[in-house]
């Protein structure tokens, strides 16, 4: 944001050169500028200028959750659906794994099992089950009651809907075998104020130990007798599990304390300006891909008629190195990344992340006194968008609408009101907006 005042007239200008500086929702709107907004959904804007987001696009599958098994050439898509598991593939095969009902959501993971590809099939309230793609599936009835799981040196560790405090691992090379008595598999006990263990993950030739308030790290390189256990981390608030992700050198979670980068040493919080905006809960669900962290979430929005008011999850964060977008409108329950390729479920169908979003758009900023208290005439708006949007004026609190047309050149916006503070509201329902430069003319007036 720059100010100017215009030589020789009696006139200032405030100009937003850029919307790189984003949101806000920490600090009070009062002490933030014309060019940093309390609240941004469906525009794009780390290119500089407020452009659309890619949206979602149907496949016409219904799911809860899927999941691709990979097997040779072969890629079979997976989808869990009130207890039972069906599939396609690249081939043209589809089915259903027959003999095999689930009554909690899974979770899967590829394996190599006796020389062959297998999946591993694995909910808080089932045992495990495995299934080659060609033969029958089978249950594997000594196994823990899995809620999250990561293959490491071989061994499947795991933790457990009914052993919270309890990390499982199985035997080496068999994932299946999950005998105590002769050392095959084993567990360990982690008893501490850290809390119950959420989720697993092999990074960095150690397996992390998410947990409610906390992250442990275990050395397994050999035989068991030689793991080892170290505490890294601790937090007053709570780790949201399904929130937690790989993202090539470090990985991404969120809590009740806000949204945390962790590279195997140390943890640090990330977005922080979000704070006030985003509410993650025990519903949060993320996944990587192609570089960028995506957390579907909910958050403080407010109030506007062009959403549902029941949702489990009304925002997805979409974040990387170039910067974030936040989208709203799309309650999606379960993320999957495969390739280039980012599913969702939403509404119980699969969708795939590409297309134009169709969803409304806003960037509001609240109101500032534009670095004076003084009275100011609001003369002029000058502002680039190539579609038509809707501007919302406020000045002290009183609002004014204004429709724009898109234009190739720059629309004048004439206002001629009164006031010590001004904001203003961009709203847009065009799928593929591109709006920058918005330049306010103003003079001060005898108080």
């Amino acid at each position: 944001m720059s100010y100017l005042k215009v030589k020789g007239r009696s006139s200032s200008r405030v100009s937003v050169n850029n919307f790189l500086a984003g949101v806000n929702a920490t600090y009070d709107p009062s002490v933030l500028g014309f060019g940093v907004a309390e609240n941004c959904y469906n525009f794009d804007f780390t290119s500089g200028a407020l452009k659309g987001c890619i949206g979602f696009e149907t496949m016409s599958l219904t799911a809860q959750s899927m999941w691709v098994f990979k097997k040779g050439e072969r890629e079979i898509f997976m989808f869990y659906k009130n207890g039972r598991i069906t599939y396609t593939d690249n081939l043209g095969n589809s089915g259903s794994l027959q003999g095999i009902t689930l009554t909690g959501k899974p979770k899967a993971i590829g394996y190599r099992l006796n020389g062959e590809d297998v999946v591993l099939i694995c909910s808080p309230t089932d045992r495990m089950v495995v299934w080659n793609g060609v033969d029958s599936p089978y249950y594997v009835d000594e196994s823990p009651l899995i809620t999250s799981m990561t293959v490491h040196y071989e061994r499947l560790f795991v933790t457990t809907g009914d052993e919270k405090n309890t990390l499982w691992f199985s035997d080496d090379l068999d994932p299946s075998n999950w005998d105590t008595s002769d050392g095959a598999g084993g567990f360990i006990e982690l008893a501490d104020d850290r809390g119950a263990l959420i989720k697993v993950l092999s990074f960095l030739n150690y397996v992390y130990i998410f947990r409610e308030r906390g992250i442990s790290r275990l050395t397994a390189y050999a035989e068991q007798s030689e793991f080892s256990i170290s505490h890294l981390f601790v937090t007053g608030g709570r780790i949201y599990p399904e929130s937690i992700a790989l993202c090539g050198d470090r990985v991404i979670f969120a809590s009740s304390d806000g949204i945390f980068s962790f590279d195997g040493v140390s943890t640090r919080r990330i977005l922080t300006n979000l704070d006030g905006l985003l509410v993650p809960d025990e519903n949060s669900v993320a996944v990587y891909r192609s570089g960028k962290y995506y957390l579907a979430t909910r958050a403080n929005f407010g109030q506007d008629g062009s959403f549902s008011s029941s949702y489990t999850n009304n925002a997805l964060l979409i974040y990387g190195d170039d910067g974030y977008t936040l989208m709203r409108g799309y309650d999606i329950t379960s993320l999957y990344s495969y390739g280039d390729a980012l599913y969702a479920v939403i509404g119980g169908r699969v969708y795939t992340h590409s297309g134009k979003c169709d969803k409304p758009k806003r960037w509001s900023v609240p109101q500032t006194d534009l670095g004076s208290g003084r009275n100011k005439r609001i003369k002029v708006l000058y502002i680039d968008t190539a579609t038509d949007i809707t501007l919302t004026v406020n000045i002290d609190g009183a609002k004014k609408v204004y429709l724009v047309k898109g234009s190739s050149t720059t629309s004048r916006v004439n206002i001629n009101l009164c006031g010590r503070k001004f904001g203003m509201t961009i709203d847009c329902t065009a799928d593929s907006p591109r709006i920058s430069r918005p330049q306010l003319v103003f003079s001060f007036v005898d108080d």
